[in-house]
């Protein structure tokens, strides 16, 4: 499925032939999901909808509450809640009937500029936004702020889970890309793109991580913790050899 600036959700085979045109924005279309149970699609539009469809192209549902054009739509990965980011600073949670069950907002907790992205962790408890204001936070389902993630030098574009949930990688316009731990702890900042980075994905095994920029580049980053180790313990027998009177250290068997 792919969101266009035509106002219009293509639906594509495999081979790249298209099966179906999905009309009914007002406005550009700037993302799009399918639900994981694959019996629904989202669309989320400038035009401050998200609207929800059947896989044959009906359209089943308008999604309104919005303020501002809605930037990015992700189902629940039981496929019953749909979330959606809005350039309104805020995010939505609805059912799969298209009623509001709640905005991710108060208590001064709300982002402080557009929410450019969200995404359900894969155990469904949590959900991470990415944020111009230069933050992801974190939430439970029943919308309370748990933790918000500060570490950017620039607008949040987008932010995943790995595969098994204890990662969160976020994309930001300062070029790089941050890895935090599941209960908000950095671990690590990708620096290597020239430009903003607007997209990051984990491979399904999480062990590489791939970034998207505005450099017209995608970089591949290595996460296998067995690889990242030997290329520390490399690095640490070089440095053992010219510095023979260093502490050892057994994780590598030195």
């Amino acid at each position: 499925a792919s969101a266009s600036e035509d106002k219009t959700v293509k639906l594509w085979n495999l081979d790249g032939s298209l099966l179906d045109t999905l009309e009914g924005h007002q406005d550009q279309v700037w993302g799009v999901s399918f639900s994981p149970d694959s019996k629904l699609i989202a669309s989320a539009s400038a035009d401050k909808t998200v609207k929800l469809w059947h896989l044959d192209g009906t359209l089943l549902k308008t999604l309104e509450g919005h303020q501002d054009q809605v930037w990015g739509v992700s189902f629940s990965p039981d496929s019953k809640q749909i979330a959606s980011a809005s350039n309104d600073g805020t995010v939505k949670l609805w059912n799969r009937n298209g009623k509001l069950l709640k905005t991710l907002e108060g208590d001064n907790q709300e982002h402080n500029d557009a929410v450019n992205w969200v995404s359900f962790s894969p155990d469904g408890e949590m959900i991470a936004s990415a944020s111009s204001d230069g933050t992801v936070k974190l939430w439970n389902r029943d919308g309370k702020l748990l933790k918000t993630l500060e570490g950017h030098n620039g607008a949040v574009n987008w932010v995943s889970f790995s595969p098994d949930g204890t990662l969160i990688a976020s994309a930001s316009s300062d070029t790089t890309v941050n890895l935090w731990s599941r209960d908000g702890h950095l671990i690590n900042t990708f620096k290597g793109h020239n430009d903003s980075v607007f997209g990051v994905s984990f491979s399904p095994d999480g062990k590489w991580l791939a970034s998207a920029s505005k450099d017209k580049t995608v970089i591949l980053w290595n996460l296998d913790v067995d690889y990242l180790l030997r290329r520390g313990c490399a690095w640490l027998y070089d440095y053992w050899h010219h510095n023979r009177d260093a502490q050892r250290d057994q994780l590598c068997g030195f």
